[in-house]
């Protein structure tokens, strides 16, 4: 096994990566209304300018609407997670898709929201916003959890209490973000209802021209957000911190506080072509992954077609053919002409599902918490949801739908070929045990996630559902073939540059070893 790579090609692909970041930052600025562009210093105070310019640049890096989600998240989780899946022999195979910690990539992964999200916070920190801009500062604390909360559950202990704040770089365990997630999402709701209050209008004058997102410029929509990734993070650490759990779940779906997303989900417009249209056509870099063909498939799920298009490969008969997770790929022809993600140019980027709320609200009335209804209800409600926002028909036929997951055959390499690997249908079974009903529930909730990767990688890791297919092939010694990536290993970037404090996080909180094998702490069994 070969533990090293071409170190010529990885400095190409590097200096690739960091010039593609670079331009897609160049290109957003450019691409803001011309009023946007020419502010002078006196706009910049009218009207809270100077509050609210940093606000898309933010909502824009929490999944990159840009192709740097590539190595954000492209060839790491999404392919984790069953989504998406490359062709494309990066590196001879030892790439992330195969468990191959890529340095480069990696650092992406952390970059992308701690470059743009994190320090973009700190700058209005920095300039009293919080005080002089409540209402605004809010907006970015809701962003800064969103995005934080995912490199947190991508790599485990991160600097996120002291960012930026102290003289000395110091990482915080999973449990200390955490708990200062679910206080800056508290502080956040209460800004915002108190700005509502004192003036239903201030967003639509204050933020409304800076909302680049599918919440419109409305403050409410901005609680409900806040309110579903309370939502979410109380349900992530539910086996590790139940008491907490449960309380926090309550509280996010106490109607006085606001309520949550239920029937607008949290999206971004690209600044320019999607990127993964660009992915998928321009590069012919990113295909379904098996996962997406088998379930959907069995489960003759009408929004296959709207996820992804028919394979153009002559073996696949003109149907839906995902690659397998982790494939052998000795080039690119063999799985390139399997099925491209069916997107357009100009398709939104998916930061929070509109469904998500109602999966989550399923499964903490499973835990027996106070959600204002049943499992069954709510879990109907997020496959209708899902529906809905994909604009698929049929949604109470399929409710009733009893065929489960099909095998798998790929027609280039029969050493990928599985049976399916669960039982699992659509149809409530009320008399059904609680791990049936909750790998039901977690199965339509990462169909209706797709392809929002991160949250889907996380969702499998805590819960062992849907039952995704093993990588066909690990290059990563920690990880042999039949297990699974637990999260992604800290960059050079971060180890150079704050050493002592990655070797003091990993000691403490990682067992000692900056492992891709090593659990994050809410992943128990």
């Amino acid at each position: 096994m070969k533990l090293f790579i071409d170190k010529n090609k990885y400095n190409i692909l590097a200096l690739s990566c960091l010039m593609t970041f670079a331009t897609s930052c160049k290109d957003y600025m450019k691409t803001l209304n011309q009023d946007e562009k020419l502010l002078t210093d006196e706009q910049l105070v009218q009207d809270a300018n100077e509050g609210g310019i940093l606000l898309p640049l933010m909502m824009n890096r929490i999944v990159a609407t840009t192709t740097g989600v590539q190595t954000q998240q492209n060839l790491q989780a999404e392919s984790y997670a069953g989504y998406l899946e490359t062709p494309t022999p990066f590196l001879n195979n030892e790439n992330t898709t195969t468990y191959f910690m890529v340095d480069g990539w990696n650092n992406a992964a952390w970059n992308t929201s701690t470059q743009n999200v994190m320090d973009q916070w700190l700058q209005m920190w920095k300039k009293g916003y919080e005080t002089k801009y409540p209402d605004l500062y809010a907006i970015a604390l809701i962003i800064k959890v969103t995005a934080a909360h995912r490199l947190v559950d991508t790599f485990g202990p991160y600097p996120y209490t002291k960012y930026g704040t102290a003289a000395q770089v110091t990482f915080d365990s999973e449990e200390e973000a955490y708990t200062a997630f679910f206080a800056d999402l508290d502080k956040a709701v209460t800004a915002l209802k108190a700005a509502e209050a004192a003036n239903p209008n201030a967003d639509k004058t204050r933020f409304a021209k800076w909302d680049k997102s599918s919440l419109g410029g409305e403050y409410t929509n901005w609680i409900k957000l806040a309110n579903t990734i309370k939502l979410r993070l109380a349900i992530r650490i539910s086996k590790i911190k139940p008491d907490l759990a449960k309380t926090q779940a309550e509280k996010a779906v106490a109607a006085e506080n606001g309520g949550l997303l239920e029937t607008v989900g949290f999206s971004v417009i690209p600044t320019t072509t999607n990127p993964y249209y660009t992915m998928a056509n321009a590069w012919s870099d990113t295909r379904m992954s098996a996962a997406i063909e088998t379930f959907l498939s069995g489960f003759a799920d009408p929004r296959l077609p709207l996820y992804a298009l028919p394979a153009t490969d002559a073996a696949a008969g003109g149907k839906i053919k995902g690659i397998r997770a982790g494939s052998e790929r000795p080039e690119k022809t063999r799985y390139q002409s399997f099925s491209l993600p069916n997107v357009t140019t100009t398709s939104p980027v998916k930061q929070v599902d509109v469904a998500e709320s109602y999966f989550l609200k399923a499964e903490g009335a499973l835990r027996g918490w106070n959600m204002g209804g049943t499992a069954q209800s709510f879990y109907e409600e997020g496959v209708r949801a899902s529906f809905k926002a994909n604009g698929a028909s049929g949604a109470e036929a399929y409710l009733l739908g009893t065929t489960p997951q099909i095998s798998y055959v790929d027609p280039k390499n029969t050493a990928n070929n599985s049976p399916a690997l669960t039982k699992i249908t659509v149809k409530w079974d009320d008399g059904a045990d609680f791990e049936t009903k909750l790998e039901r529930i977690i199965t339509q909730k990462w169909i209706a996630l797709y392809p929002e990767g991160t949250e889907a990688w996380s969702e499998f890791r805590r819960t062992g559902y849907p039952k995704l297919y093993p990588i066909a092939v690990s290059k990563n010694p920690d990880l042999p073939l039949g297990t699974f990536i637990k999260r992604l290993t800290y960059p050079s970037a971060v180890t150079n540059s704050s050493g002592d404090a990655v070797k003091a996080a990993v000691a403490a909180y990682l067992n000692g070893k900056d492992s891709a094998a090593t659990p994050i702490w809410w992943d128990i069994d």
